[in-house]
């Protein structure tokens, strides 16, 4: 399973509730490409297949493939403020090769 934070779950709502979005449900997905790094996505779906799970976390809908949520176990997804007023979702994950865990 994954996690979200307070942070993400209120901006992921907020995209969720916008006409064009309505009916989706958040789509996180990973791949693992040839330079061995993960690579995320983000986006709203709401074409659900048989190898697909979904899940609620924080009240938000989320679908993950199969093979995504298996690399993706014990990930959280955050939204934080990189840099002054730019804000980006960051995925903590420790399946990923380049994990570096978060200091206190």
């Amino acid at each position: 399973m994954i996690e979200i934070t307070s942070d993400a779950a209120v901006k992921f709502k907020t995209e969720i509730s916008k006409d064009k979005n309505k009916g989706s449900k958040l789509r996180i997905a990973v791949m693992k490409k040839d330079d061995n790094n993960f690579h995320y996505a983000l986006g709203f779906d709401d074409n659900i297949t048989d190898n697909d799970k979904t899940f609620n976390v924080k009240d938000v809908e989320i679908v993950m493939s199969n093979a995504s949520l298996d690399m993706c176990a014990g990930m959280t997804v955050d939204y934080v403020e990189l840099e002054k007023n730019q804000f980006n979702f960051i995925f903590l994950n420790p399946k990923d090769p380049n994990y570096v865990e978060p200091k206190d």
